[in-house]
């Protein structure tokens, strides 16, 4: 055949990895430790787990602005408000437990609300 190509590659051999599953448990990752309500206050930087179905799964920085007994304005730092020319702001549960993944992957218990890691400021040089 004129203008095709086929590309082939001699993958390396691997032993194989067996893995066991009780039948009676769900395959999944899941906490050990029990989870504690997590406080915060207001100009905390923190991330917030996204539970919208075209973006679940994704954590979104941003900072709290007020703190109420069972809510926390925040304000995002890489959202637009679609309705307003500033970053979108809005009222969130402040202690929510996430709904599971399809697939058990992702820890039971999980919060949608989490302190925002530290940013790694390490300068790293590498000799070529």
């Amino acid at each position: 055949m004129a203008g095709k190509q086929i590309a082939t590659a001699k993958l390396p051999n691997y032993p194989k990895l067996k893995v066991k599953f009780p039948s009676s448990v769900p395959a999944g990752i899941q906490l050990v430790e029990s989870q504690h309500k997590l406080s915060f206050e207001a100009g905390d930087n923190i991330e917030v787990l996204c539970q919208d179905s075209g973006m679940r799964g994704c954590w979104f920085r941003c900072k709290i602005l007020r703190v109420s007994e069972k809510r926390l304005k925040v304000q995002y730092d890489d959202i637009l408000d679609c309705d307003a020319p500033e970053k979108l702001k809005e009222w969130i549960p402040s202690y929510r437990v996430a709904n599971p993944d399809k697939l058990g992957t992702r820890c039971t218990g999980r919060l949608t609300v989490r302190p925002r890691p530290l940013e790694d400021t390490t300068t790293l040089y590498f000799d070529l």
